[in-house]
């Protein structure tokens, strides 16, 4: 017994548990929604880009592609928060997944009419960006709300390899499809898979992620709400420092992956289907990353595994510039994926752990959009530079750019380097 008087003992975290967190019918359903939901996105994807790659001939217009699916992000990503927060979000997923199956639907109607030209591609990425954004944002503010606190760890890690299996398969998969049959039936495919994630969420009590009433039970303006969840970024310093990291990794990130198809492409000498499977050597090694980060405790040195993750990405990242082979290049991505898991997975952990229920919508989307405030520079600038010089060159400067942050994060970031939860 505990002496009269004596503080008592601390609790002893519960192991982290994937079965656990698959037992909750709520995340159980949220995770499935998404899982269905993702294995079209990444067909979509292989479609999109190849179609504007093959039409205009130009890297630019890729990067340009990109760009307008990542400005949404950053400009309405932080005012989405707000709703994220004030609406129920069971019912924000079903609606927005609907909207997007039919842009999807009405998409594909449009390519079949040979009335899809680039103004209409970008149109239509523009509105996906949106709606990706609110489903993202509303997917991960409700997985706090489904979960304990120990299990949050398997339960993103979960997230992580969905995802990443349904890039496998639809990279892999898209990339044949594509070359076999042409671009209309993946995207086709993906408006469904939309659809079906809407019904799946329909299962969800509807109880689960209704929003918080003020405690003042007054209603609040939409600026205040705002405000609010600024005023609560700007307080949390490791959040700051963060984001100071997370701006030039996703710089560099975003400038990469706009580049992907013409790599594979022009520099490994390979078509639709070697850049399908580079993006599914990555969704591989993603589901290694996330199932070793979903077994393994590291809430005590969470920021000594981020730093080492970054220095990790950028040396994949130089690497992949002196690559020429494609079995090489394949192994190289497959690294890199499990370093994004083992960056990615504790981080969304722990923010979902230290950021009240109540402003998770607003300060997921204000990190976000500062982190991603860099990713349409970073398209844009991928685009223009890979044109007047070389794609591996591109390559090497920005794997050296992320190493040298994770260097600056490491002397300077003392928040960071202590981040645990």
């Amino acid at each position: 017994m505990t002496p009269a008087g004596a503080p008592l003992p601390a609790a002893t975290p519960t192991p982290p548990s994937f079965g656990r967190a698959l037992r909750s019918r709520p995340f159980l359903f949220l995770w499935l929604s998404q899982f269905i939901s993702q294995s079209g996105d990444y067909v979509f994807d292989v479609a999109l880009i190849w179609l504007v790659l093959e039409s205009t001939g130009s890297i630019f217009a890729v990067g340009l592609v990109v760009t307008a699916a990542l400005v949404p992000t950053v400009v309405l990503g932080p005012l989405l928060g707000v709703y994220v927060d004030r609406w129920p979000r069971r019912t924000l997923l079903i609606v927005t997944n609907v909207a997007e199956g039919a842009l999807v639907a009405g998409l594909s109607g449009l390519i079949l009419a040979h009335a899809a030209g680039l103004a209409v591609i970008l149109g239509v990425v523009v509105a996906l960006s949106i709606g990706g954004r609110v489903v993202a944002l509303t997917s991960s503010a409700m997985v706090p709300q489904t979960v304990g606190r120990d299990d949050l760890g398997p339960a993103n890690g979960l997230t992580q390899i969905s995802g990443s299996t349904t890039q496998i398969a639809g990279l892999s998969i898209g990339g044949v499809v594509v070359a076999l049959f042409g671009v209309v039936l993946p995207i086709t495919y993906d408006a469904v898979t939309f659809f079906a994630a809407a019904v799946i969420v329909t299962l969800i009590a509807a109880s689960v992620g209704r929003p918080e009433p003020p405690a003042d039970g007054q209603p609040r303006r939409f600026s205040t709400e705002f405000r609010e969840g600024l005023d609560y970024i700007r307080g949390q310093r490791w959040i700051l420092e963060l984001i100071s990291i997370g701006i030039v990794v996703n710089f560099c990130g975003n400038a990469v992956f706009t580049l992907w198809a013409p790599y594979a492409a022009r520099v490994l000498h390979g078509g639709a289907a070697t850049y399908g499977l580079l993006g599914a050597a990555i969704a591989f090694g993603s589901i290694l990353g996330a199932l070793l980060v979903g077994k393994l405790d590291f809430r005590s040195r969470l920021g000594t595994v981020l730093l080492l993750g970054d220095v990790a990405v950028g040396a994949l990242i130089v690497l992949l510039g002196l690559t020429r082979s494609i079995p090489l290049a394949l192994g190289e991505s497959a690294a890199f994926g499990v370093m994004l898991s083992v960056i990615n997975v504790p981080l969304f952990a722990a923010f979902q752990a230290r950021v009240p229920a109540r402003l998770m919508g607003r300060a997921t989307a204000v990190l976000m959009g500062f982190i991603l405030a860099a990713a349409p520079f970073g398209a844009f600038f991928a685009g223009l530079m890979a044109e007047r010089t070389s794609i591996p060159l591109v390559y090497e400067v920005l794997g050296l750019i992320v190493v040298a942050m994770a260097g600056v994060g490491a002397a300077f970031l003392g928040e960071i380097r202590r981040l645990t939860y």
